[in-house]
Protein backbone atom coordinates (compact mmCIF):
# COMPACT_ATOMS: atom_id res chain seq x y z
CA UNK A 1 0.00 0.00 0.00
CA UNK A 2 1.38 3.64 -0.89
CA UNK A 3 0.80 6.80 1.56
CA UNK A 4 -2.22 7.78 -1.25
CA UNK A 5 -4.19 4.52 -1.45
CA UNK A 6 -7.37 4.46 -0.16
CA UNK A 7 -11.38 6.00 -0.45
CA UNK A 8 -11.91 9.39 0.56
CA UNK A 9 -15.39 11.83 0.36
CA UNK A 10 -15.24 14.99 -1.36
CA UNK A 11 -17.31 17.85 -0.15
CA UNK A 12 -19.77 17.09 -2.51
CA UNK A 13 -20.27 13.64 -1.32
CA UNK A 14 -18.66 12.04 -3.83
CA UNK A 15 -16.17 9.16 -3.32
CA UNK A 16 -12.77 9.15 -4.88
CA UNK A 17 -10.02 6.73 -4.94
CA UNK A 18 -6.51 8.68 -3.58
CA UNK A 19 -6.54 10.09 0.16
CA UNK A 20 -4.71 13.26 -1.23
CA UNK A 21 -6.03 13.09 -4.42
CA UNK A 22 -5.41 11.68 -8.47
CA UNK A 23 -3.35 12.38 -11.06
CA UNK A 24 -3.46 10.73 -14.95
CA UNK A 25 -0.92 11.15 -17.87
CA UNK A 26 -2.30 12.29 -21.31
CA UNK A 27 0.56 11.89 -23.77
CA UNK A 28 0.06 13.42 -27.15
CA UNK A 29 1.85 13.09 -30.62
CA UNK A 30 0.11 15.23 -33.21
CA UNK A 31 -3.44 14.08 -33.80
CA UNK A 32 -3.44 10.93 -31.75
CA UNK A 33 -3.07 9.97 -27.81
CA UNK A 34 -2.32 7.59 -25.62
CA UNK A 35 -5.33 6.04 -23.58
CA UNK A 36 -5.69 2.98 -21.32
CA UNK A 37 -8.11 0.50 -21.60
CA UNK A 38 -8.80 -0.52 -17.86
CA UNK A 39 -8.83 -3.74 -16.52
CA UNK A 40 -13.19 -4.99 -15.88
CA UNK A 41 -11.94 -5.49 -11.85
CA UNK A 42 -10.88 -2.05 -11.38
CA UNK A 43 -13.04 1.18 -10.33
CA UNK A 44 -15.05 2.10 -13.22
CA UNK A 45 -13.47 -0.74 -15.20
CA UNK A 46 -13.68 -2.20 -18.90
CA UNK A 47 -13.55 1.56 -19.77
CA UNK A 48 -10.71 3.93 -21.79
CA UNK A 49 -8.79 6.62 -20.11
CA UNK A 50 -5.83 7.62 -19.41
CA UNK A 51 -2.49 6.26 -17.09
CA UNK A 52 -3.13 7.64 -13.72
CA UNK A 53 -4.13 7.12 -10.00
CA UNK A 54 -3.71 8.38 -6.30
CA UNK A 55 -1.09 10.83 -5.58
CA UNK A 56 1.33 9.90 -2.38
CA UNK A 57 1.65 12.22 0.15
CA UNK A 58 4.93 13.56 -0.57
CA UNK A 59 4.12 13.52 -4.60
CA UNK A 60 2.92 16.68 -6.69
CA UNK A 61 1.08 16.11 -9.36
CA UNK A 62 3.35 16.28 -12.59
CA UNK A 63 5.67 13.35 -10.32
CA UNK A 64 2.14 11.40 -9.67
CA UNK A 65 1.51 11.09 -13.32
CA UNK A 66 4.74 10.32 -14.57
CA UNK A 67 4.97 7.21 -11.80
CA UNK A 68 1.47 6.16 -13.04
CA UNK A 69 2.56 6.31 -16.65
CA UNK A 70 5.58 4.41 -15.79
CA UNK A 71 3.88 1.89 -13.74
CA UNK A 72 1.01 1.23 -16.05
CA UNK A 73 2.34 2.25 -19.30
CA UNK A 74 5.91 1.13 -19.60
CA UNK A 75 6.24 4.99 -20.29
CA UNK A 76 9.62 6.84 -18.96
CA UNK A 77 9.63 10.11 -17.65
CA UNK A 78 12.86 10.78 -21.00
CA UNK A 79 10.10 10.35 -22.87
CA UNK A 80 7.76 12.64 -22.59
CA UNK A 81 7.63 16.40 -22.17
CA UNK A 82 5.19 17.74 -19.71
CA UNK A 83 3.59 21.24 -20.96
CA UNK A 84 0.46 21.76 -18.86
CA UNK A 85 -2.27 20.77 -16.71
CA UNK A 86 -5.99 20.19 -16.20
CA UNK A 87 -7.21 20.41 -12.09
CA UNK A 88 -11.10 18.90 -12.22
CA UNK A 89 -11.72 20.11 -9.02
CA UNK A 90 -14.22 18.11 -6.75
CA UNK A 91 -14.13 20.52 -3.63
CA UNK A 92 -11.69 18.94 -1.58
CA UNK A 93 -10.53 16.70 -3.98
CA UNK A 94 -9.11 17.14 -7.52
CA UNK A 95 -7.98 14.79 -10.59
CA UNK A 96 -4.96 16.45 -12.28
CA UNK A 97 -4.02 15.77 -16.20
CA UNK A 98 -0.70 16.26 -16.69
CA UNK A 99 -0.74 16.74 -20.47
CA UNK A 100 2.72 16.01 -22.17
CA UNK A 101 4.23 15.66 -25.69
CA UNK A 102 6.14 13.01 -26.98
CA UNK A 103 10.04 13.42 -26.83
CA UNK A 104 10.62 10.64 -28.93
CA UNK A 105 9.08 7.53 -30.43
CA UNK A 106 7.45 5.19 -28.09
CA UNK A 107 5.50 2.20 -27.88
CA UNK A 108 3.43 2.54 -24.56
CA UNK A 109 1.85 -1.09 -23.55
CA UNK A 110 -0.38 -2.68 -20.71
CA UNK A 111 2.48 -3.28 -18.30
CA UNK A 112 0.49 -4.23 -15.13
CA UNK A 113 -2.90 -5.97 -14.45
CA UNK A 114 -4.81 -2.88 -14.18
CA UNK A 115 -4.36 -2.38 -18.22
CA UNK A 116 -6.27 -4.77 -20.65
CA UNK A 117 -4.68 -2.72 -22.88
CA UNK A 118 -2.27 0.77 -23.70
CA UNK A 119 -2.01 2.24 -27.14
CA UNK A 120 -2.43 5.31 -29.62
CA UNK A 121 -5.59 6.39 -30.61
CA UNK A 122 -6.89 9.00 -33.01
CA UNK A 123 -7.93 11.97 -31.18
CA UNK A 124 -10.35 11.81 -33.73
CA UNK A 125 -11.87 8.58 -32.64
CA UNK A 126 -11.78 9.42 -28.54
CA UNK A 127 -15.45 10.53 -28.34
CA UNK A 128 -16.78 7.25 -29.92
CA UNK A 129 -15.12 4.85 -27.32
CA UNK A 130 -16.40 3.85 -24.00
CA UNK A 131 -15.04 6.28 -21.70
CA UNK A 132 -14.28 6.42 -18.13
CA UNK A 133 -16.53 8.75 -17.09
CA UNK A 134 -13.96 11.46 -15.10
CA UNK A 135 -12.32 11.03 -18.88
CA UNK A 136 -15.23 12.38 -20.34
CA UNK A 137 -16.13 14.70 -19.02
CA UNK A 138 -12.87 16.25 -19.16
CA UNK A 139 -11.98 15.14 -23.09
CA UNK A 140 -13.91 18.47 -24.66
CA UNK A 141 -11.12 20.55 -22.43
CA UNK A 142 -8.18 18.63 -22.88
CA UNK A 143 -8.14 17.62 -26.90
CA UNK A 144 -7.17 21.03 -27.96
CA UNK A 145 -3.23 21.09 -26.25
CA UNK A 146 -1.76 24.39 -26.65
CA UNK A 147 1.82 25.02 -28.16
CA UNK A 148 4.55 24.67 -25.46
CA UNK A 149 5.21 27.44 -22.90
CA UNK A 150 8.63 29.27 -22.89
CA UNK A 151 9.81 31.53 -20.43
CA UNK A 152 12.39 33.74 -21.52
CA UNK A 153 14.32 35.15 -18.33
CA UNK A 154 16.92 37.81 -18.14
CA UNK A 155 19.58 38.43 -15.60
CA UNK A 156 17.97 40.31 -13.02
CA UNK A 157 14.49 37.79 -12.91
CA UNK A 158 16.88 34.47 -13.16
CA UNK A 159 17.62 34.08 -9.24
CA UNK A 160 14.36 35.15 -8.42
CA UNK A 161 12.72 32.06 -5.94
CA UNK A 162 9.31 32.79 -7.89
CA UNK A 163 10.65 31.33 -10.60
CA UNK A 164 11.30 27.64 -9.58
CA UNK A 165 7.63 28.39 -8.11
CA UNK A 166 6.19 29.05 -11.61
CA UNK A 167 8.19 25.82 -12.88
CA UNK A 168 6.83 23.62 -10.49
CA UNK A 169 3.13 24.67 -10.62
CA UNK A 170 2.82 26.36 -14.09
CA UNK A 171 1.32 29.43 -14.73
CA UNK A 172 -2.29 29.88 -14.38
CA UNK A 173 -4.33 29.87 -17.18
CA UNK A 174 -5.83 32.88 -16.97
CA UNK A 175 -2.62 34.72 -15.88
CA UNK A 176 -1.33 34.32 -19.61
CA UNK A 177 -1.28 37.73 -21.76
CA UNK A 178 -3.54 38.60 -23.79
CA UNK A 179 -3.00 36.53 -27.02
CA UNK A 180 -1.71 33.59 -25.70
CA UNK A 181 -3.64 30.29 -25.87
CA UNK A 182 -4.06 28.15 -22.94
CA UNK A 183 -5.61 25.57 -24.59
CA UNK A 184 -8.71 24.75 -22.08
CA UNK A 185 -6.19 23.93 -19.57
CA UNK A 186 -5.54 25.28 -15.97
CA UNK A 187 -2.09 25.93 -15.79
CA UNK A 188 0.56 25.72 -18.85
CA UNK A 189 4.01 24.33 -17.60
CA UNK A 190 6.75 26.96 -18.81
CA UNK A 191 10.16 25.61 -20.44
CA UNK A 192 12.62 28.11 -18.67
CA UNK A 193 14.84 29.13 -20.91
CA UNK A 194 18.26 31.48 -19.68
CA UNK A 195 18.81 34.36 -21.52
CA UNK A 196 20.26 37.02 -19.53
CA UNK A 197 20.73 40.29 -21.32
CA UNK A 198 19.85 39.06 -24.60
CA UNK A 199 16.38 37.86 -23.42
CA UNK A 200 14.56 39.62 -26.45
CA UNK A 201 17.11 37.84 -29.26
CA UNK A 202 16.75 34.63 -27.79
CA UNK A 203 13.07 34.90 -27.15
CA UNK A 204 12.50 35.54 -31.34
CA UNK A 205 14.47 32.22 -31.68
CA UNK A 206 11.70 30.24 -29.63
CA UNK A 207 8.87 31.98 -31.46
CA UNK A 208 8.60 29.09 -33.99
CA UNK A 209 8.14 26.20 -31.53
CA UNK A 210 5.40 27.41 -29.31
CA UNK A 211 4.33 30.67 -26.91
CA UNK A 212 6.80 32.87 -25.66
CA UNK A 213 6.75 35.15 -22.30
CA UNK A 214 9.75 37.53 -21.54
CA UNK A 215 10.56 38.02 -18.41
CA UNK A 216 13.38 40.43 -17.09
CA UNK A 217 12.31 41.71 -13.82
CA UNK A 218 11.28 39.92 -10.92
CA UNK A 219 7.75 41.89 -11.23
CA UNK A 220 7.38 40.26 -14.52
CA UNK A 221 7.70 37.02 -12.75
CA UNK A 222 4.94 38.32 -10.14
CA UNK A 223 2.22 38.82 -12.63
CA UNK A 224 1.99 35.13 -13.52
CA UNK A 225 1.89 34.17 -9.96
Amino acid sequence: MSSGDGWTICAAGHRHWGLFGAAGLLLVDEDRVVLQHRAPWTHQGDTWGIPGGARDSHEDAVTAALREAREEAHLSPDDVDPIGLYVDDHQGWSYTTVVARTTRTVRPYAANAESVSVRWHAAADVAALRLHPGFASSWARLRDVPPPLFLVVGDAAADDPLLERLRRTGVEAARLPKGMVGGGLTRLLPHVVYAGSLGSSVAAGYASRGQVMLAVQPEDLKLLA
